[in-house]
């Protein structure tokens, strides 16, 4: 009973809000946005030198499962263009000034264009941070490492396809007012 009002008591807080979902029939654009999100094309992904890696490659992965997770890639409408830099601080040094901590910050610079304009419709960076502790195993260090830079790379993922599908949430419901008030 109690469990009960209180999931009632959250869904009308969010109701109250204006919170809506990007996705779903609930969100009012349904299939348009899981479509549109679909036809974006993700390009090779490179490091800010301009060179082929596997954490580019991992961002790439995680962009093309996220961006077709519903919808089928019918034509392309838009190019997606990511390079990323990954930055590594050490810290928490010990009294031999060795490092016992490692931060590694992953930052993503985007740009979305119209294939049929070439027009950039959206340019923006997103940015992620990890911090691992370092111990004596060089294998454990590496293994920490690795690990880390795949959860930058998911949630660089993350941040770019909400800020993508929140970019084309808003352009929707625009239009859709524009063509409400010329009726």
């Amino acid at each position: 009973m109690l469990r009960t009002g209180l999931v009632a008591l959250l869904l009308m807080t969010l109701a109250s809000c204006g919170f809506r979902p990007m996705y779903g029939s609930a969100s009012g654009q349904g299939r348009e946005l899981e479509q549109t999100m679909a036809n974006i094309r993700v390009e090779d992904i490179r490091d800010a030198d301009g060179r082929n890696s596997r954490i580019g490659q991992v961002i790439r992965n995680n962009m093309m499962s996220r961006l077709r997770a519903k919808g089928s890639q019918a034509s392309v409408e838009y190019s997606l263009n990511i390079k990323f830099q990954v930055e590594e601080h050490g810290y928490g040094f010990t009294e031999d000034e060795s490092v016992t901590a490692q931060s590694l910050k992953l930052t993503a610079l985007y740009i979305l264009e119209d294939i049929a304009t070439g027009e950039k419709v959206m340019e923006d960076a997103a940015r992620a941070l990890v911090t691992f502790d370092l111990v004596q195993s060089d294998y454990s260090n590496m293994v920490a490492r690795n690990a880390a830079l795949k959860r930058l790379s998911e949630e660089v993922t993350t941040r770019i396809t909400t800020r993508i599908g929140a970019f084309f949430s808003a352009r929707q419901q625009q239009q859709q007012k524009e063509v409400s008030a010329g009726q």
